[in-house]
């Protein structure tokens, strides 16, 4: 009996031609394969069929175990339920997870099912785990036949080198053999990697598709496909690569395809390249709701400032070295006459600070920036950005997460897919673009039931961008205080400015460390260029945002103190506040020509009471006649027209204000301009009649949030409604370019050119499209443009150099795993070599002088004549000496003298 994928269920019209000619003999087994989820060949005539059931009861008991009602199952959990087995169930235990996350408890049993799936989900809900565990399930143990099985695409190098973590964590207890192949990383060690038969290779798709082709590896064997972060790898340009792996890949393969959100782009790509996906839509909670969010109002020349502020004050971010920098230095000074060891080698495990910060900010020379800013103030940090060496990259983030440092700043090429364990705070220096953006940068924070914080610096010009989040996320706008509400940041958009007395040390603290760092301005001012040209790329918020963060601005709301230091200010500030309030809406009762007249008379005083009464009746009047207006247009809109026209009652007004002589008389001194409202207010002027108009959205949309995501589609289906997949993706589509973009039918007349800084050149936008970037491309397999670099003849010249041969798919491996079997015999030298002499200034000394001693006891190299020099001269040695000798008479050009024997 053999085990194989399930097939499609059978619909009404389908003949079950089995049961109709041999009946229902095989029940039992039919009963199992239904509750296994696979078909099970019945009556196999070599009888090697019990390995095969054994394991299929096994699955079918942990899955009726844990369904027992009234009991409950301590072991793996919900995930016992799955019918994973026991290595796997033990792996996740280990792990910490407990209960399966919603994406994974409904994309597990699809991935399992060997069912392509297009799985939305936002950021940190265990996707990586949904995809890793099905995978682990189904290849079971190493292949000894040669060729990958699974292949996993990730965007970034962090997001693979996270994967990979994931994938040897769960697959302990088996030997899948797991390797790595992203930028930055030697190209020899990676042609060794992959001659060594891996069972599941993580892989940015650039170098992936470089090793393909330089190696013209077969893709043949490979089983799962799993496209991670989907949505970033086509934000970043990889489309073009992808369609050239997917077309080398075998059509029976499993493709899975995980991101955040599903683009136009990425819709057409899995409508080609997956066969009847699932789509399993899970994005109603944007943000975590155990995330809280502070926005913080300020000036641009205090943003530093703010910065060192909220990690002083509000994170209490203690300066120094940490407990796990101070540890691995006591360990590594007390093993001083050992070779020293790396930090992460003296700790190994994850475990950030609990005051763990990230920082976000724009630009790579910001990072840098910041960076000097927070090492000169006393502070731990790391710093991390796309054009940073590999190698760096690793140091930094190991660092981070291993506690050696208290913060991380980076570039938005952190913002997805990095698994920070125990992240506590994220700050964002500066406000993202898109509401989505925001979603992945704070998404680095509160997940897997864990509170997080996330601070956000709010200035002018990003005001606007700060609605548009709001009402992506469709919360409350808190702008002070309210009458009996306790503020609550994790339900509404709560926004102030910082203690202004408290703000100003950090100012002059800033200004000092400037002051005596001229590396730190010389940073600063290349940061402001780069900004200043991030700023001119930026995308734009929408208009309705602009104009309502010019009437916020205007009412000065945003400049009241934040909630969040509403029961730290001292009384002291509170009068303080009180008494510029005072002084503010402060209103003299006597001008300066009736101080000292005690109410006596006096001209002036006399001329000041009469514009007083001046003044009083003029603003008696314009309150009747607003009144008389505003009950006009009230008329007017109800259908009813008064007798008389506007103009009538206008001019009547206007004559009516001038009865009094004495008014007339002081018109030219006092001069009081009234705006009379209209008889229609524009803004209510709705010419969309509801009797004749019918709108393209439905009713209910939060148009919004599907504004943010950047919905191009009018069909908003959800997956449960509509079981088929273009419908539900046009439902989920979501464009990640720029909403207000137009002219994609010619991109390279629209967008015009741009400088290539690699080529150093102007090359045409439509190269970025197609992924050439201005280099020189060829045509692939898939009829793509790839570059033409990938084939160098630098596999061919390391196979010779190492004497390697790559095996073909298929082929059985032997011991040393990189030589095929039967393929030709390869000797071993048996040569047995001296050692070097001892040093006495090395560690290890004594060690080798013990090796010394060993040797010459053996008579090794050497050693072989105890060390001492052989004075007798044999056959051999005469006539080296003799054809020595010739020589340097042919040299020398001049006879000499036989030697006489």
């Amino acid at each position: 009996m053999a085990l194989r994928a399930s097939s499609p269920a059978l619909s009404e019209n389908d003949f079950d031609i089995g049961s109709a000619l041999f009946g229902d003999e095989n029940a039992e087994e039919k009963e199992l394969s239904a509750d296994l989820g696979v078909d099970l060949d019945i009556g196999d005539e070599n009888g090697s069929d019990d390995e095969a059931f054994i394991a299929a009861t096994q699955a079918a008991s942990n899955r009726k175990a844990s369904n027992l009602k009234g009991k409950t199952v301590k072991k793996g959990g919900g995930f016992q339920a799955m019918g994973l087995n026991a290595t796997l169930l033990k792996s996740i235990t280990k792990m910490g997870y407990k209960v399966p996350t919603p994406i994974q408890r409904r994309a597990v049993p699809l991935i399992m099912d060997r069912q392509d799936v297009v799985g939305m989900a936002r950021t940190g809900s265990g996707k990586t785990a949904a995809f890793v565990i099905p995978m682990i399930q189904a290849l079971k143990a190493h292949s000894a036949k040669f060729g990958a099985r699974a292949i996993i695409l990730s965007p970034s190098r962090e997001l693979a080198l996270q994967t990979l973590k994931v994938v040897k964590d769960l697959g302990r207890g088996t030997d899948l053999r797991t390797t790595l192949v992203v930028g930055g990383e030697s190209l020899d060690d990676q042609f060794s990697s992959m001659t060594s038969n891996p069972d599941i290779i993580i892989a940015t798709p650039g170098r992936f598709l470089h090793l393909k082709v330089e190696m013209n590896l077969d893709l043949s064997s490979v089983r799962y496909i799993v496209f991670d972060e989907a949505d970033r790898l086509f934000e970043m340009g990889f489309g073009a690569q992808l369609t050239e792996i997917l077309h080398a890949l075998p059509t029976s393969r499993q493709t899975l395809l995980f991101s955040a959100t599903l683009p136009k782009t990425l819709v057409e790509f899995a409508r080609a390249g997956l066969q009847e996906p699932k789509l399993i839509r899970l994005d109603d909670s944007k943000i975590s709701p155990d995330l809280e969010n502070a926005f913080f109002t300020l000036k641009s020349a205090e943003r530093d400032a703010a910065l060192l502020h909220i990690l002083d004050k509000i994170i209490k971010m203690p300066m120094g070295e940490t407990e796990a920098a101070a540890k691995a230095k006591d360990i590594s000074t007390s093993n001083s006459k050992k070779r020293k060891r790396a930090p992460e080698a003296s700790n190994p495990k994850d475990t950030p600070t609990p005051t763990s910060t990230i920082v976000f900010a724009a630009t790579k020379h910001r990072v840098e920036y910041l960076a000097s800013l927070l090492k000169i103030a006393g502070y731990t940090v790391s710093y991390v950005y796309g054009n940073l060496d590999q190698t760096a990259r690793k140091l930094q983030v190991q660092d981070f997460r291993s506690g050696l440092t208290n913060i991380l700043v980076v570039t938005d090429v952190a913002a997805r897919g990095l698994d920070l364990p125990l992240l506590a705070n994220v700050i964002n220096y500066d406000f993202p673009s898109q509401p989505k953006i925001f979603v992945h940068r704070v998404g680095r924070t509160a997940r897997a039931g864990r509170k997080g914080w996330s601070f956000n610096l709010i200035r002018d010009s990003d005001v606007a961008y700060l609605i548009d989040l709001q009402l992506f996320l469709g919360k409350r706008l808190v702008c002070g205080p309210k009458a009996g509400e306790e503020p609550n940041y994790a339900q509404d958009v709560v926004i102030g400015s910082l203690l202004v007395d408290e703000l100003e040390p950090m100012v002059e603290l800033v200004n000092r460390l400037h002051s005596e760092e001229e590396d730190l301005v010389s940073l600063q001012a290349v940061a402001r260029k780069g900004e200043a040209q991030y700023v001119r790329t930026r995308n734009s918020a929408s208009s309705e945002s602009v104009k309502r963060a010019k009437q916020l601005l205007a009412s000065r709301s945003l400049s009241a103190t934040h909630l969040l230091f509403g029961h730290e200010m001292r009384d002291t500030l509170r009068e303080k506040q009180k008494m510029l309030e005072r002084i503010s809406s402060f209103r003299p009762t006597e001008s300066v020509f009736e101080v000292g007249q005690r109410g006596g008379g006096g001209e002036a005083a006399e001329i000041m009471r009469k514009r007083r009464d001046q003044i009083n009746k003029q603003r008696q009047k314009q309150e009747l006649s607003k009144q008389q207006f505003a009950q006009i247009s009230d008329e007017l809109d109800g259908g009813v027209f008064p007798s008389g026209n506007a103009e009538d009652l206008s001019m009547d007004s206007d004559a009516g204000e001038t009865e009094d002589p004495d008014l007339a008389s002081d018109s030219d001194e006092l001069e009081i301009s009234v705006s009379h409202p209209t008889s229609r207010d524009p803004d209510k002027d709705d010419w969309q009649s509801s009797e004749f108009f019918m709108s393209y959205q439905p009713k209910g949309l939060n148009v919004a949030e599907e504004k943010g995501y950047g919905v191009h589609s009018g069909s908003y289906n959800t997956a449960k409604q509509s079981p088929n997949f273009v419908e539900s993706a046009r439902a989920a589509q979501m464009d990640l370019t720029n909403d207000e973009v137009r002219g994609f039918a010619e991109p390279s007349k629209a967008r015009g050119m741009r400088w290539d800084k690699k080529s150093k050149k102007y090359v045409a936008r439509a190269n970025d499209e197609d992924g050439s970037k201005g280099t020189k491309m060829v045509t692939g397999e898939s009829g793509l443009k790839i570059a033409a670099s990938f084939r160098s003849g630098r596999f061919n010249e390391w196979r010779k150099s190492n004497k390697i041969r790559l095996p073909r798919v298929g082929e059985i491996e032997t011991a040393n795993r990189t030589t095929p079997q039967n393929s030709g015999r390869h000797y071993k030298h048996k040569a047995e070599k001296a050692p070097k002499e001892a040093d006495r200034y090395r560690d290890d000394y004594h060690v080798q002088k013990k090796k010394v001693e060993e040797a010459k006891q053996k008579r090794i190299g050497k050693f072989r004549d105890g060390g001492a020099k052989n004075e007798l001269k044999g056959v051999d040695d005469v006539r080296k000496e003799r054809q020595l000798a010739e020589k340097r008479r042919e040299k020398n050009a001049r006879p000499s003298k036989k030697r006489k024997l």
